[in-house]
């Protein structure tokens, strides 16, 4: 922290009248993919949100994708 001080960062913020009137906005359509490691407890975290999932899929890499026209969270990964 010290080091941070030393250096007197200029901080910089957006302007206001730059920012477009519809990031607030919930998107209605699109997919979003994460890549998630399912551990232990059997759950995976998405977006601080806990899901559980079966108990073959411990320990394995997996990509969720949020399908948000269709409201459904899919689990995609290399289990056979």
């Amino acid at each position: 922290m010290k080091v941070l001080g030393e250096r007197n960062p200029v901080l910089r913020f957006p302007d206001v009248d730059k920012i477009p009137g519809s990031w607030r906005e919930k998107p209605e359509t699109d997919r979003y993919h994460l890549v998630r490691l399912i551990r232990s407890d059997l759950k995976i975290n998405v977006f601080n949100k806990l899901f559980p999932v079966p108990p073959e899929l411990e320990c394995e890499y997996f990509v969720a994708t949020i399908d948000v026209k269709e409201q459904k969270l899919k689990l995609f990964g290399n289990k056979k």
